[in-house]
């Protein structure tokens, strides 16, 4: 699904188990994305943002709601 922040438009995932995203693994016990600062843990409801092809990131929702809409038919 697209969302949009201004005038970025991301590809994002809301996560909530394993298999809801390819990036999200299991690293030191926790479920966490490679991002290029380095794993990011991720939780139940977080959204797993990329943006332009480039590496996933994980969101909590409440930012992510704030931030972004979702991009319509129409747009």
């Amino acid at each position: 699904m697209k969302f949009r922040k201004r005038n970025c438009t991301v590809d994002a995932i809301q996560w909530f188990k394993p298999g809801d995203h390819a990036a999200v693994e299991m690293h030191d016990g926790l479920w966490g994305v490679l991002t290029l600062e380095g794993w990011r843990t991720v939780e139940p409801g977080d959204w797993i943002v990329t943006s332009h092809g480039e590496n996933p990131f994980p969101m909590k929702n409440q930012l992510f709601v704030n931030i972004y809409e979702p991009v319509t038919d129409a747009d």
